[in-house]
C-alpha cells in the first residue's frame, strides 16, 4: 500500500481517483456478488474484483450479510459536511447496517466477528469501528489507497484466497523495483524469490525492470 488505512487526511481525488460528489461516478461503478447470501453492492469498478472476494471470504468464515442491509455507492457528502463521502467514489461499502449502527456518542455496537475488520484491514480497507473520538461506524469500511493499491491488493487476495486456481501476476510500473514490489505484496522470499521465478523475462540484471513486463508472483 502507497498509502496508510489509518490516514484520512489524504482525499481519494489526492490518490488518483479522480472527483467525488457532488461529480458523478456512476459510470465507473460494478456490482458484486457475495455467493452465499446473494447480496449485491455497486462499487468502483477498480475494486470491485477486490470488494467480491473479501465480501464471499467474509461469508465462508461464517458472518452472512443480509441483502437489504448493505451498500456501496451513493453520490453524496459526508453527513453534515460538504465533503465528499468515499461513497461518492465507491470506495466504500456498508455491512449489515442494523447490527451496526453509526452514532456519534463515543459508543461501539457491532455483531461484526473480532477477525472481520484486521480481514479487510489486509487488503487495505480501514474500518468505521476504529475513527478516533464520539464517531463510530462499525458497518462502514473504506478502500484506503490508489488505484494502483487496488490492484496490488487484488492479486494479494488472489494469492490467499484462490490458491492453484490461476497463476497470479503483476504488471511492471514505471518506477517500480523488484524489491518495492516484494515489500508491498509482502511475497514470500522477497524480490531475490521474484527474481528467480522471472529471470527469463528480467535478464541477468535483476535492478533493470521495464514498465509493461509481466512477472509471475510467488
Amino acid at each position: 500500500m502507497r498509502f496508510s488505512i489509518s490516514d484520512y487526511s489524504i482525499s481519494p481525488k489526492a490518490k488518483g481517483w479522480s472527483d467525488g460528489w457532488p461529480a458523478s461516478r456512476a459510470k465507473d461503478q460494478a456490482q458484486v456478488k457475495a455467493d452465499r447470501s446473494g447480496t449485491r453492492i455497486n462499487v468502483h469498478r477498480r475494486i470491485a474484483p477486490l470488494v467480491d472476494l473479501l465480501l464471499d471470504e467474509t461469508e465462508r468464515r461464517g458472518y452472512r450479510l443480509e441483502p437489504k442491509k448493505c451498500g456501496g455507492y451513493v453520490n453524496r457528502p459526508i453527513k453534515g459536511t460538504k465533503k465528499p463521502s468515499n461513497h461518492s467514489w465507491g470506495l466504500a461499502v456498508d455491512l449489515n447496517w442494523d447490527r451496526n449502527p453509526e452514532n456519534f456518542h463515543g459508543e461501539l455496537h457491532t455483531n461484526f466477528p473480532s477477525w472481520l475488520p484486521p480481514l479487510w484491514g489486509r487488503y487495505g480497507f480501514a474500518w468505521g469501528g476504529n475513527y478516533k473520538g464520539r464517531h463510530k461506524d462499525p458497518m462502514h469500511l473504506e478502500f484506503m489507497g490508489s488505484p494502483a493499491d487496488a490492484d496490488d491488493m487484488l492479486a494479494k487476495a488472489r494469492r490467499d484466497f484462490e490458491p492453484g486456481k490461476t497463476v497470479a501476476t503483476y504488471t511492471v510500473r514505471a518506477g517500480d523495483t523488484l524489491s518495492g514490489i516484494a515489500t508491498r505484496l509482502h511475497l514470500a522470499g522477497g524480490w531475490q524469490k521474484l527474481y528467480q521465478l522471472n529471470r527469463a523475462v528480467i535478464g541477468d540484471n535483476p535492478n533493470v525492470i521495464r514498465a509493461g513486463m509481466v512477472l509471475r508472483l510467488p
